[in-house]
């Protein structure tokens, strides 16, 4: 069963768990809206601080050999679903692959019923940030 959520204003950690616990149950899901994630913070300059941090991240011998960070936010979002699930690596991959995450509403998902989380709905008491803004500021070209 392919069930489409509608990730506009959820925050992010929270829309991880619960697509993580549900993916591991059997269900394909796909995340539309990957753009319109909150990411919660104390300032949005400590949020940043965070993620340029782990992009700026190098090897001083060859830069090249990584660690590499994706700076789109749908990557980023599959990437928080990913570090949720069990970690055995064939049991990992098994699982991950009934995850689609895009950044917008694609054309062929425009007509399916979508479903939300109105439980972990963003609620204006706290600094944010969209994924989106995150990327742009990180370097991320879509």
């Amino acid at each position: 069963m392919m069930v489409v959520i509608d990730a506009k204003g959820l925050v992010a950690g929270r829309l991880a768990s619960k697509v993580a616990k549900r993916i591991i149950r059997g269900e394909t899901i796909t995340i539309v809206n990957a753009e319109e994630v909150i990411v919660v913070g104390t300032s949005p300059e400590s949020i940043l601080e965070k993620y340029k941090r782990r992009t700026d991240a190098a090897v001083k011998g060859n830069p090249h050999y990584g660690p590499k960070y994706a700076r789109i936010p749908d990557r980023i979002v599959r990437r928080m679903i990913r570090n949720m699930l069990p970690t055995k690596k064939r049991q990992k991959e098994r699982i991950i692959e009934r995850l689609m995450v895009f950044n917008s509403v694609p054309t062929e998902l425009a007509k399916e019923k979508m479903e939300t989380f109105e439980d972990i709905k963003f609620n204006d008491r706290h600094n944010f940030m969209t994924m989106k803004e995150i990327a742009h500021a990180i370097g991320g070209q879509w």
